[in-house]
């Protein structure tokens, strides 16, 4: 800055400053502000967003003090520019853009003018400021009095102009006070010492005050960096947490207009002709849900049945029934028209529509049909919900066959027609608002780019939203298309964020070096007169001196010895009196209980001892200062000025006077922290192996305990298939072979269970020998070959020379190539392919290879394909498993001294 304006300046017209003076003076002062106040902004930290070290406020008082009128428009530019650049972070409009800056460009202005002036008013040397009086001025009513002006202002210009709600006004004025009056306590001190006057009494300051108190500030600037850090990291876990849990309870609920679908497919499949009121009836329990809006059947006919189809349904209750369009019909004589619609109050008029009129719904049938899945179709706006609402739904389409077909063109052919469920995803979401944290925003997306309408949940316009603050996408399959999840908040609506732990640190720091600056001003301001007092008597005391120097300097260096000693000893020593008061601690004490020296002479050792630690402490002692103990040791705990809790082994002896009697207690105090937390670690290990065994025997036990009633269920049921005396009726048997079937897979996965737990518990036995590989390979083939001939599936081999003969267990590697070979069956494509091929890899090892062309899988579902009941999202598929064949395949592999390995493309 410029060189401080004369202090008659304002008297004597002839010594006035030029206007290049005072451009300079205010030009100076502006750019001061704004580089320190846009500098300060980079360590805002949540809740409130300030800066908890605002040193701009005392660069303006500082500033004010030295250089008078000339200083204050320096002040008002530089705050309006550091304000200006934050319109755009506070969300403020164009008729704001102005405004709002510069009122609190005028608070900031204000604050620092009645600063200076209170300064001027009430210090006898409002310059020098060297007498303690004087700096209680500048530092209780320039910095801590005044510094509610600006906050108070601005609070007030934010809440007028709507950028901050009414409920943050009180934490916004706090931490703009507590920033601002931090900044002045700190800054105007280091700002003095470079254009503060008289000279000769601010040069000698620069280092002892200003460098000291901007070392100090820049040390704790960086921990606030650093633990703002955590705090943001924290609250970023913590959301992505959330996000996960929400969109785990989400896909959830995702399933239930799925297993209504599912169900009134039961019934159709159960009968060959349902009634309106079977229909009805069966439709009830699933429509007591905000979130489905109809439940119906569409019926196939050939264009000319229609007559006859219209006549039958006016004559079964539903007067004017007739069969219409709402689009262009495809060519053909094929028809699927509307027959039962629930609830029908609000849907009547739909009956009789022809779904291959609408095409998003052709697609959906069309692929339903063939597939033999549920198929949604794309969002549209439903018609029968009352306008105000959201209207946005889609449909899932579920095809209904005559028989079982077993390919597509049976399928085509044997369609009797369609059952959907209408559904709108956002009264989903609004049931489970109690299931979510409160500061989540979600949206719920058609990521088909064909898609008319691309929300499907959510406030209008999220789909295309930029993410601010927090954000996590999630995809949610659901019936054949592919959903995305939008999950976002504001880092202050989260819990975590008003845990405040930068703001403690920072408070608490800085507060440190506010006093430590005061500290520093009232030693730097008394060595003037100090030093003349002692000039003026060392003449007369300079013999005397000399000879009390020469004693002090034999003193000071054993002194020093001692020092040395203690400063460096890697453990912590403290001394006491008798009544527990500190007298001395070295600074690995210091370090252990986070307080300073200074601290620690005010305090007891009761203050820093863990409270249940305190009586014993008492009682040792005492029994110590007696005679009864030449000397104690002890673990127990400290207190740590951070609120840590921290175990040491504390070694406790007395020191004597020259006359023997008790003068000091000494204690020597090592961390055993770490120590303790190992022997913990260890102990909580044990306990995990112990939790392992345990389940893996109650898996193996229940296991066994299934297995003998399940046989007697399979067996009773054969016997009534097989039972020619009293054979089952005609429609009875397709329910005893669905028994028979459910079993057969019920035991299939008791016994993967089985094998899974002696796996895990080490009880499975191997008898490793060579193997034909050639006949094992054609056996377990053979297994899955009736079902990839249903699909269509071609299995086909090539096994390379040198690998028709391998050491295993037959059974187990047999079991091994079975998995991977029904797998590769049931996750297949119709008329795909399966290729077994074999290699000789290095060390005399054999590696065999299935390959199917599949749908593949994603990196994220590859890193969870072996883990335990995990189907990567084939849960509601019409494929049966238990999600640990692979696992236990896996693990077989590894116990005969082999690995299994996966690799795919998603597609």
């Amino acid at each position: 800055m410029p060189e401080p304006l004369p202090p008659s300046a304002s008297a004597a017209p002839s010594s006035r400053p030029g206007a290049a003076t005072l451009l300079a003076v205010a030009l100076a002062t502006a750019l001061a502000y704004a580089l320190a106040g846009i500098a300060a902004l980079q360590f805002a930290i949540p809740p409130g967003y300030a800066s908890p070290l605002y040193p701009a406020s005392g660069i303006a008082l500082a500033a004010v003090l030295a250089y008078g009128a000339p200083a204050v428009p320096g002040v008002l530019l530089g705050a309006f520019v550091v304000n200006a650049s934050l319109g755009s972070q506070r969300g403020v409009t164009s008729l704001l853009a102005l405004a709002l800056p510069a009122a609190i460009a005028l608070g900031a202005t204000l604050q620092a003018s009645a600063g200076a002036a209170l300064v001027r008013r009430f210090a006898r040397q409002p310059t020098a400021i060297t007498e303690p009086r004087d700096i209680a001025v500048l530092l209780g009513l320039g910095a801590l009095a005044c510094c509610t002006i600006s906050s108070s202002i601005a609070t007030t210009a934010l809440g007028l102009g709507g950028t901050v709600p009414r409920g943050e006004l009180a934490l916004t004025w706090f931490t703009w006070y507590s920033g601002d009056a931090l900044g002045a306590l700190i800054a105007t001190p280091i700002t003095l010492t470079l254009i503060g006057r008289p000279r000769e009494d601010w040069a000698a300051r620069r280092l002892s005050v200003g460098l000291t108190l901007a070392l100090v500030t820049a040390m704790i600037a960086l921990g606030i960096a650093k633990v703002a850090r955590i705090d943001d990291e924290r609250l970023r876990d913590a959301f992505a947490r959330d996000a996960n849990n929400v969109a785990s309870v989400l896909t959830t609920r995702l399933q239930q207009p799925l297993l209504a679908v599912e169900a009134m497919r039961g019934v159709f499949v159960a009968s060959d002709d349902v009634t309106r009121d079977e229909f009805r009836r069966a439709s009830a329990a699933w429509l007591d849900n905000r979130a489905l809006t109809a439940l119906g059947w569409y019926e196939r006919l050939e264009r000319g049945a229609v007559p006859a189809f219209e006549a039958r349904e006016r004559a079964d209750g539903v007067p004017g029934f007739h069969v219409f369009g709402r689009g262009e019909a495809p060519p053909g004589d094929e028809l699927v028209a509307m027959r039962f619609i629930e609830p029908m109050r609000d849907n009547a008029t739909a009956l009789g529509l022809n779904a291959l009129t609408l095409p998003a719904a052709r697609a959906a049938i069309e692929r339903s049909t063939r597939q033999d899945v549920p198929v949604a179709s794309a969002a549209f706006e439903l018609t029968q919900v009352p306008a105000g609402q959201d209207r946005t739904g889609v449909v899932v389409y579920r095809a209904i066959y005559d028989g079982e077909p077993k390919d597509e063109a049976q399928r085509r052919a044997r369609m009797r027609g369609v059952v959907f469920v209408t559904l709108r995803l956002g009264p989903v979401m609004e049931r489970m608002a109690g299931e979510f944290p409160p500061y989540m925003r979600l949206c719920i997306v058609d990521t088909d780019p064909q898609a008319t309408l691309r929300r499907l949940a959510g406030a209008p316009g999220c789909e295309d939203a930029a993410p601010t603050g927090l954000a996590q996408d999630h995809a949610l399959p659901f019936a054949g298309r592919q959903l995305l999840l939008r999950m976002s908040a504001r880092p202050q609506d989260l819990p975590e964020s008003r845990g405040g732990n930068a703001w403690l640190f920072s408070l608490i720091g800085l507060l440190g070096a506010a006093m430590l600056g005061a500290l520093l001003l009232t030693v730097t301001g008394r060595t003037r007169r100090i030093e003349a007092a002692v000039r003026q008597r060392t003449a007369a005391l300079e013999a005397e001196v000399h000879e009390r120097e020469r004693a002090q300097a034999a003193l000071r260096d054993s002194e020093q010895r001692f020092r040395n000693i203690l400063n460096t000893v890697p453990i912590g020593i403290i001394y006491t009196d008798l009544r527990g008061q500190v007298k001395q601690t070295n600074p690995r004490f210091c370090e252990l209980t986070g307080f300073s020296d200074d601290e620690l002479m005010a305090m007891t050792s009761a203050q820093y001892t863990h409270p249940d630690d305190v009586a014993q402490d008492v009682e040792l002692s005492r029994r110590l200062v007696k005679g009864e103990l030449p000397m104690y040791r002890r673990q127990k705990r400290y207190v740590t000025k951070d609120g840590r809790t921290l175990w040491v082994q504390a070694t406790v002896t007395l020191l004597r006077d020259e006359f023997g009697q008790p003068r000091r207690i000494v204690g020597v105090v090592e961390d055993i922290t770490e120590h303790l937390r190992l022997q913990e670690a260890e102990k909580a290990r044990d306990r995990a192996e112990a939790a392992n065994r345990a389940k893996s025997e109650f898996l193996s036990r229940m296991s066994h305990e299934l297995r003998t009633p399940l046989n007697a269920m399979l067996g009773f049921a054969q016997l009534l298939e097989l039972d020619k005396r009293q054979p089952l009726a005609v429609e009875q048997r397709p329910w005893v072979a669905q028994i028979q079937q459910a079993g057969w897979h019920l035991l299939e996965m008791i016994n993967e269970v089985l094998d899974l737990s002696r796996i895990e518990s080490g009880n499975l036995k191997l008898q490793i020998e060579p193997i034909n590989l050639t006949e094992l390979l054609g056996a377990s083939v053979a297994m899955v070959e009736a079902d990839a001939k249903r699909r269509g599936i071609t299995v086909s081999s090539d096994l390379a020379d040198g690998t028709g003969v391998l050491l295993g267990d037959a059974t187990r590697v047999k079991q091994i190539l079975v998995n991977l070979l029904s797998n590769a069956v049931k996750y297949n494509s119709d008329a795909g392919r399966i290729h077994v091929s074999t290699r000789l890899r290095d060390h005399d090892t054999v590696e065999l290879a299935v390959t199917d062309t599949g749908l593949g899988m994603t990196p994220q579902q590859l890193a969870e394909l072996f883990q335990p009941f995990n189907r990567l999202g084939r849960e509601s598929s019409a494929q049966e498993g238990t999600g640990i064949g692979l696992v236990i395949s896996q693990r077989l592999a590894e116990l005969m001294g082999g690995s299994l390995r996966a690799r795919s493309i998603a597609g």
